[in-house]
């Protein structure tokens, strides 16, 4: 069966998807949404719901490679992979490595504090209409520590995070019992952000969607994309899902930690990796933290939800393995507990896991791809992607309409890596 044609078909209905469709939708586009499951069931609906400006560095760093090699062995780590025998995957990790410097660091921080500010002032402005349906708080985010010595580097970044706008203070002793009565004893002292965001982020995909729909755009769920038809010049004329073959002047791929393999059927190598993250849900909870949580060593974050907590942790690089790990997700748990010792009497009543879509240089895709030129892609956001969805969306939708990036479009270009 052959859809009628549309202006713009997105493939993938998480938050870059959803964003999208929105955005574009808002300029008068005939926009249409393909999801393989149902709409924020991924990554972007079992996360913590963090809205981050404090995440201001990209993934790669000095230490990194070091994390990585010793999550192998140690399953309270935060951050891992698993080795296999995948030509792609050496490539990607042997960039990763060499975007593990300082260098790079600072270069990677300019960038993503600008696309934070950017991206917090459309979350203020989504809040000011809908905040109320998707329990949206201007919460702030604890970062708490076990260690002096963890402590003093937290210290260390809320001072660089100061140089570029970013509020911060530093907790100790009995300031941190006084701002987060349920951290235990262990926490040796804190650092609280103040600009940051919290929402749940099913319900604010719901909204989001739905804002989109209203504007005209079409969703169609359980409608997985398995292949293109591209003409002599490279442009995709059809594509081709599960629910039949689709035309569309320009396509989105969204898809997070499958565009690895969707990208295979268009002959290109999007250089995306699956970080596999694995997500806690205590329902109705005795009690409720004052604000989300990140557990510092173990980088762990802990978010009240609505009539739940969740506990949320691991990034374990896995390709598209969703495999669930008992061990990781009784570390998870174990480590959670040092912190917050209420945790101890809890029992999740959800386990999820999901992918995050990571790139080597820990900096989003947004571009066309260089030889079919009415694709493309947006994604590679690693722990961002709920901060980051929303512009990128806008930014999305201005490449649709003709235009160009309005800020770092060499930078987050796919054609850095030839794509």
């Amino acid at each position: 069966m052959t859809h009628r044609k549309v202006d713009v078909l997105v493939v993938g209905g998480g938050i870059i998807g959803v964003s999208t469709a929105y955005f574009a939708a808002l300029k008068g586009a005939d926009v249409l949404i393909l999801e393989k499951s149902e709409i924020g069931s991924g990554s972007s609906g079992g996360n913590a719901g963090l809205i981050v400006p404090s995440y201001f560095e990209p993934l790669p760093g000095p230490g990194m490679v070091k994390e990585g090699v010793s999550g192998i062995f140690n399953v309270d780590g935060f951050f891992g992979l698993r080795p296999r025998l995948d030509p792609a995957f050496f490539w990607w990790l042997m960039r990763f490595i060499t975007f593990c410097t300082n260098r790079h660091c600072e270069s990677g921080i300019r960038i993503i504090t600008a696309l934070n500010e950017e991206a917090l002032r459309i979350h203020l402005e989504f809040a000011e209409r809908g905040g109320t349906e998707y329990d949206f708080k201007r919460s702030g985010l604890l970062f708490l520590f076990l260690e002096k010595r963890r402590l003093a580097e937290a210290e260390n970044r809320a001072a660089k995070a100061s140089k570029y706008g970013i509020k911060a203070e530093v907790l100790v002793g009995d300031q941190i019992q006084a701002v987060e009565p349920l951290a235990g004893e262990n926490v040796t002292g804190g650092v609280r952000y103040l600009s940051d965001l919290r929402l749940n982020p099913a319900l604010f995909l719901r909204w989001l969607s739905q804002r989109a729909t209203m504007l005209g755009a079409e969703i169609i769920s359980q409608c997985e994309v398995y292949g293109f038809r591209t003409s002599a010049e490279g442009s995709v004329k059809q594509v081709l899902t599960t629910k039949g073959e689709f035309r569309a002047d320009q396509i989105v791929l969204a898809t997070g930690a499958w565009l690895r393999p969707l990208g295979k059927c268009l002959g290109v190598s999007v250089p995306v990796e699956g970080g596999k993250g694995i997500s806690q849900t205590f329902y109705s909870p005795k009690v409720n933290l004052a604000q989300p949580l990140i557990l510092g060593e173990h980088h762990i974050a802990v978010s009240s939800l609505t009539g739940a907590m969740r506990v949320t942790g691991l990034l374990e690089l896995t390709g598209t393995d969703l495999t669930l790990d008992r061990r990781r997700v009784e570390g998870i748990h174990r480590a959670a507990t040092r912190y917050v010792p209420a945790l101890g009497e809890m029992q999740p009543g959800e386990v999820w896991r999901g992918l995050r879509p990571c790139t080597p240089d820990g900096l989003p895709l947004i571009g066309r791809l260089r030889h079919h030129n009415n694709v493309i892609i947006a994604g590679g956001h690693d722990t961002k992607g709920m901060t980051l969805g929303p512009l990128t969306g806008s930014f999305v939708a201005q490449l649709l309409s003709g235009q160009e990036l309005p800020m770092f479009g060499k930078e987050l270009s796919p054609r850095r890596f030839s794509v």
